[in-house]
């Protein structure tokens, strides 16, 4: 009985603009202000690029293990070599979680950006409040009804989400393109003072920059559908990661010329308000950079959406899940059951409503959950490096073992900030209970299937790798 295979059908600026955009969202129309003021707006630049370089241990870890390794659900593919079977199971259900989230955070913010942005929103039917915001129908209705168009978009085939992915990032570079040259060439240098602030206020930025770049590795639930060869594989990663972190720098330089410093403190909208005083007489740039930001969250969205299903296709596949998850439909060749259970899970999202606070809960916890699958490809590469030297690797990072230790240090680092020993503050108490209830519920899941339906190593080993992987490997 042959295995389960995706259809390769991605050429590598597919590949690439899934990358970027599951990174590039929507929020930069908003944190442009403290990425420009916090460390001043060179402070901010540097921030992005020392944030890049710590991202880039990370990335780079993904492209050497992408390239020699090129399965759906990488991560899973990676840490089941390196670490073992449960850890591949962690790995691969971590990761899943964390793009659930990204769909659950587009359905929850969708109506609030719509409205922020300037876009007419019928608003009717309140329901009930929570966390002092009132939830309404309309709110509901207009979420899962985008939710389920993307839904449906990857059910009917990558082709039809590259072609949309691919038109809308281009849409979006041409806005940073654009935002930029016009602060600049219309706005002052005197407007772009301090461009530093204080150490302080540049690890401020540093710190958000993991956060806004989390998404680069859907490259890496991807690769099994890519008809490129397997180094561009890790070229594309690191591509990703870079042409990511040009977009914010373009949008750092074009707000911090074009905005007077109080603005970009106290503004709510940074780049929207910048373009209303720079083309105070017409509001088609502020309309145009708009609808950009408004792409950004759909492609996001839709990045998150062929990521998830990838990596639970491939947990079904190894059957760590169900089998369902792990078999494709018959008429357009994609993973069905994941497709429905991300569409099902993340449609009662918009229940939460807006609140700030609900939102940050979530990204915090999944910040986490993001960071220990992260880690644990980290340490795959790390012990791939040591104890499998003959493991071809198309695309093969220099310096291994130092790239491995600081990608190791990074991300523990990064892992701290999230307990309470942080002297600025981690989780809070709520939501590290909420936290301590998903981590319950991943070791439930382990012992009622996948200890209850065991498979050998050698058969699970067959299922992650495949065929000729496994002869690789």
């Amino acid at each position: 009985m042959s295995q389960v295979q995706l259809k390769k059908s991605l050429s590598t600026v597919d590949l690439l603009s899934i990358g970027i955009g599951a990174v590039i969202g929507w929020s930069w129309v908003i944190y442009a202000g403290p990425w420009s003021t916090f460390g001043g707006s060179f402070g901010g630049i540097l921030a992005f690029v020392f944030g890049g370089i710590v991202c880039t241990f990370v990335g780079l870890a993904y492209a050497e293990l992408s390239s020699a390794m090129p399965r759906a659900g990488g991560d899973m593919a990676f840490t089941f070599v390196g670490l073992g079977d449960r850890w591949a199971y962690v790995s691969g259900i971590t990761m899943a979680y964390a793009m659930l989230t990204l769909i659950i955070i587009e359905t929850i913010m969708f109506p609030l950006i719509l409205e922020s942005l300037g876009f007419p929103l019928i608003k009717f039917g309140p329901l009930y409040e929570l966390a002092g915001e009132t939830i309404y129908l309309s709110y509901i209705l207009i979420s899962i009804l985008i939710n389920l168009l993307f839904a449906w978009l990857n059910y009917v085939g990558i082709e039809f989400s590259k072609v949309f992915q691919t038109i809308t990032v281009l849409i979006l570079l041409l806005a940073a393109i654009f935002y930029v040259v016009t602060g600049v060439s219309l706005g002052s240098i005197e407007n772009a003072q301090p461009i530093f602030t204080s150490p302080t206020g540049i690890v401020l930025v540093m710190l958000l920059v993991p956060g806004f770049m989390s998404g680069f590795n859907v490259v890496a639930q991807a690769v099994e559908e890519a008809d490129i060869k397997p180094r561009t594989i890790g070229i594309v990663i690191i591509g990703t990661i870079w042409a990511s972190i040009i977009f914010y720098i373009l949008i750092i330089i074009g707000a911090s010329f074009s905005t007077p410093l109080h603005l970009r403190e106290t503004g709510q909208i940074v780049v929207l308000e910048s373009l209303g005083t720079l083309f105070p007489s017409s509001d088609l740039p502020k309309t145009f950079v708009a609808l950009a930001a408004l792409i950004g969250m759909l492609t996001s969205w839709n990045a998150a959406y062929i990521g998830g299903s990838r990596v639970l296709f491939a947990l079904g596949r190894a059957r760590y899940l169900p089998e369902r998850f792990g078999k494709l439909s018959a008429k357009h060749k994609t993973p069905l059951y994941p497709i429905v259970l991300l569409f099902i899970v993340s449609s009662f999202g918009p229940l939460l409503g807006t609140s700030q606070d609900i939102f940050t809960s979530i990204v915090n916890i999944a910040g986490f959950m993001m960071s220990i699958a992260w880690l644990l490809v980290v340490l795959s590469f790390w012990r791939l490096r040591k104890d499998n030297i003959d493991l071809e690797r198309p695309f093969k990072v220099k310096w291994g073992k130092t790239v491995s230790y600081l990608g190791i240090i990074s991300l523990v680092f990064l892992m701290f900030l999230y307990t309470p020993l942080n002297p600025i503050g981690g989780l809070t108490m709520i939501e590290l209970i909420v936290l301590s209830g998903i981590l319950l519920l991943i070791v439930f899941v382990y012992m009622i299937y996948v200890r209850k339906y065991p498979v050998e190593k050698a058969e699970r080993r067959k299922l992650i790798l495949g065929d000729d992987e496994e002869e690789a490997v």
